[in-house]
């Protein structure tokens, strides 16, 4: 099923106008990159974008460890295992490399999006719950976690993260608002914009429970398939 298309079917005022595309900014060439660019990097062989791809890995173990504050070009060519020059013929600077790190971690996410919707095709409702389910999964990554909190602390004084940040949430929003629509035709148009913003922020506040890291409380257990049961509660209300 087409959820754009059957979107617009519902009603135009479902649809506003779009922001800049969060895309076209993580991957203005396509998920898969093109031919002379990777992640901000001038790369044109395989071997050169398995290099750009090392080089952002080992950024988000040091991120994992350390920090943003931690990242700098020194420790990331330590951990990839290269000089400080060969990072800097992909990565001329921090800053390169900040952007490029921060676009590399939302790809993650498209690139799950696109697989479930194909994976789901025809079924919107399917689709939408397994979404939910992917991040809420994703809330108990170690990773997950010491780079998003990491990244909110970064957007407070980084122009291009929190206009990034700023712009995957919208996206984020914008894309439950139209599975909302199909799944629940008859909800109020005005509601769907807080509905599907109430569903994103009750995912993004498991993350402060249910992360490895943090203590199991036992009362609190199986609060991931309650949550699921009240996002689709929410999901097919009307009013």
């Amino acid at each position: 099923m087409d959820v754009e298309r059957d979107t617009q079917s519902v009603g135009a005022s479902v649809v506003r106008a779009a922001d800049p595309s969060i895309r076209a900014i993580v991957a203005p060439d396509g998920l898969r990159g093109g031919d002379n660019e990777f992640f901000g990097a001038s790369v044109t062989t395989t071997k050169g974008r398995q290099r750009v791809k090392l080089l952002l890995e080992s950024a988000l173990e040091v991120i994992e460890a350390e920090g943003f504050e931690g990242m700098s070009l020194r420790s990331v060519a330590r951990k990839a295992g290269i000089t400080i020059g060969n990072l800097q013929h992909y990565y001329a600077n921090h800053e390169a490399l900040l952007q490029a790190v921060t676009r590399y971690i939302l790809h993650h996410y498209f690139v799950e999006y696109d697989r479930l919707a194909e994976l789901h095709a025809g079924n919107v409702e399917r689709q939408f719950e397994e979404t939910i389910r992917f991040l809420i999964e994703d809330c108990k990554s170690r990773r997950t976690n010491a780079v998003f909190f990491s990244l909110w602390a970064l957007s407070q004084r980084n122009e291009f993260v929190s206009e990034l940040m700023d712009l995957m949430y919208t996206d984020h929003r914008r894309s439950l608002e139209r599975q909302l629509a199909i799944i629940n035709p008859d909800i109020e148009i005005d509601r769907l914009p807080k509905v599907a913003a109430l569903i994103a922020v009750q995912i993004e506040g498991l993350m402060l429970l249910i992360s490895a890291d943090r203590p199991k409380h036992k009362e609190l257990e199986g609060i991931e398939e309650e949550c699921m049961r009240q996002i689709m509660q929410l999901a097919r209300q009307t009013r």
